[in-house]
């Protein structure tokens, strides 16, 4: 294995001369990983400084052919790193734009003040710009966006769903949204495995798949995982949060795109029934009808 020193003239000489310096070693907490050793180093990226988190796991990396973490935070694009996933067997991870002090301390098994405040179930905040935790919505959503149209073109053409009333509407809701101000955190993985409790208060576990994005994707995964939860409930957490009933439906519909993308692709690989496909399909219908 690579000295901390030897691992940072690696990275640095695949970064393109980004800054990077060895910080301290972590041990991995995530169930395909518990107990990995890994090296933490500190990166510089066109947009501040992230942290970056390597360790190595060949059976991750046979699982998976992917690399781990969001690493566009500190301005270090994937494509950057992709060497990790061809032929090392290393794996990025990391949460940008935290200190040392605050990404390192919850990995050695301290309850650092980074983990009490995040790990709290309204930790799904607006934050004030200028704060170090902070993500571009935007970006992210003309992504998934992108993504799930060019998905839909190709399986709709394969199965003939029809997809085109919804992506309609989908395209002149999004025309109409305001651009957001601010910015915010989420888990990403609010499944009832990742809920907790700490000292009588609700906390999210493994925090190291935070990432950046809107809050409403993770508000509608909290109520697929959990159908208890009214949607008026979550409308009027909203409305506190300034967002409107329009921000709602147009997330909750590309949930369901992407549900139905998912059941789309199972079916193709006989690991689901074409019912799923369908109910997947109505589901993104009725978002649609309700709306008007």
């Amino acid at each position: 294995m690579k000295s901390r020193e030897e691992w940072g003239r690696f990275l640095q000489d695949r970064l393109e001369g980004r800054v990077l310096e060895p910080l301290g070693e972590v041990v991995a907490l995530s169930p395909m990983t518990k107990g990995k050793k890994g090296l933490v180093f500190l990166v510089a990226g066109s947009r501040g400084k992230g942290v970056l988190r390597l360790y190595k796991d060949p059976l991750v990396m046979a699982r998976t052919r992917k690399v781990y973490g969001l690493c566009q935070g500190a301005g270090v694009s994937v494509a950057q790193i992709h060497f990790f996933e061809m032929g090392k067997g290393w794996i990025v991870r990391g949460i940008w734009g935290l200190s040392l002090e605050e990404w390192v301390e919850p990995w050695r098994g301290g309850g650092s003040l980074l983990m009490e405040e995040l790990a709290r179930l309204h930790a799904i905040r607006r934050l004030r710009w200028g704060d170090p935790l902070l993500g571009r919505v935007g970006s992210w959503l003309e992504m998934e966006m992108e993504r799930t149209h060019s998905r839909l073109d190709r399986w709709a053409e394969w199965r003939g769903v029809e997809v085109e009333a919804y992506r309609e509407w989908l395209e002149e809701k999004r025309s109409r949204l305001v651009p957001l101000k601010s910015y915010s955190l989420i888990h990403g993985d609010l499944a009832p495995s990742n809920l907790g409790s700490r000292g009588g208060r609700p906390v999210l576990l493994d925090l190291d798949r935070a990432r950046f994005a809107h809050p409403l994707v993770d508000v509608v995964a909290l109520v697929h995982h959990f159908p208890q939860i009214q949607k008026g409930e979550v409308e009027d957490y909203l409305s506190l949060l300034g967002f409107t009933g329009e921000d709602w439906t147009f997330f909750l519909c590309l949930f369901h795109l992407k549900r139905l993308i998912r059941a789309l692709k199972h079916y193709e690989k006989g690991e689901r029934e074409w019912k799923e496909v369908v109910e997947a399909h109505e589901a993104c219908l009725r978002t649609v009808m309700d709306d008007h």
